[in-house]
């Protein structure tokens, strides 16, 4: 990959895990279809059973429009709680590099984890190693990163240089309730062009599927929102600005009550996913 730096900002968590062995906990409240993930037809079965769908659920308070982070607007935001960091956290890739990440392996894999066949450790493994294997839309690329060595790779291809800004919104506090109305303090486009958006999978160890897009046309705002229990938040806030190309049935049409192409989507920026941007 070079010797190039590596530039980080807003909060990026410390991605290399110290500790000597591999972890089977999934630490994430709420794992949302997100834009990227579920829009395309053809990906829609390999995220079915890890994506929360319902649009009543507060989840999908995520969402939103560009008028709604105008500073002074209040309204209310879903942040999940994560139970456990530690597993949006890569292993060192000398840890893992002789692990198999295949659908094959995947009876020994079960044995190697100690995952019964019939367990939900081992549907979502299934999931998220079918998503890995699947072929990407036309005018996409992805790439599922299992060490930062990997991330940094895919990025480096994608972006032709080795000067990788990695962005992801802070973690909330357990105290901090997980949906309440915020006001806008703050509202800053931080980029517009070429990005990389990665999402967090459930696997016993961090995997992150990262894809980018060619022709999409995207926003990336940072907002400071003060919470009605006087609470500061910092997230991530991104605008897909054409959505005409979307699957109808997108939760967050029906979250936002809109149809594909009538107006941009956007959203909150979860904390179990990262953006990697060129410097």
């Amino acid at each position: 990959m070079g010797n190039g730096v590596v530039y980080c900002s807003i909060l990026l968590l410390l991605f290399v895990k110290l500790g000597p062995g591999l972890s089977s906990n999934i630490g994430v409240d709420d794992v949302l279809q997100l834009p990227g993930t579920e829009h395309r037809e053809d990906r829609k079965h390999h995220l079915h059973g890890q994506m929360n769908s319902d649009p009543t659920s507060p989840g999908v308070k995520i969402f939103g429009f560009l008028k709604d982070i105008e500073v002074g607007n209040t309204r209310p935001f879903y942040f999940a709680h994560i139970q456990d960091p530690t597993s949006l956290e890569f292993f060192p890739e000398e840890q893992i590099r002789d692990i198999p990440f295949t659908s094959e392996a995947l009876p020994q894999l079960l044995r190697f984890f100690s995952f019964s066949s019939d367990s939900p450790q081992a549907m979502t493994m299934k999931q998220t190693l079918e998503l890995c294997e699947s072929e990407p839309p036309k005018e996409e690329v992805h790439h599922c990163a299992t060490s930062l060595e990997s991330l940094l790779d895919f990025a480096h291809r994608v972006f032709g240089s080795d000067r990788i800004t990695i962005l992801r919104s802070p973690l909330v506090s357990n105290s901090t309730p997980p949906v309440q109305n915020y006001t806008v303090v703050e509202s800053k486009e931080i980029w517009t062009g070429k990005m990389i958006p990665c999402h967090y999978q459930k696997y016993p160890y961090a995997v992150y599927t990262c894809h980018f897009d060619m022709v999409s046309r995207n926003k990336l705002f940072a907002l400071s929102l003060r919470g009605d229990n006087g609470d500061t938040v910092n997230p991530v806030f991104i605008c897909h600005l054409d959505t005409s190309m979307w699957d109808a049935d997108h939760i967050a049409f029906r979250a936002l009550g809109v149809k594909p192409g009538e107006s941009e989507v956007c959203h909150i920026m979860p904390a179990q996913d990262l953006f990697l941007l060129p410097k």
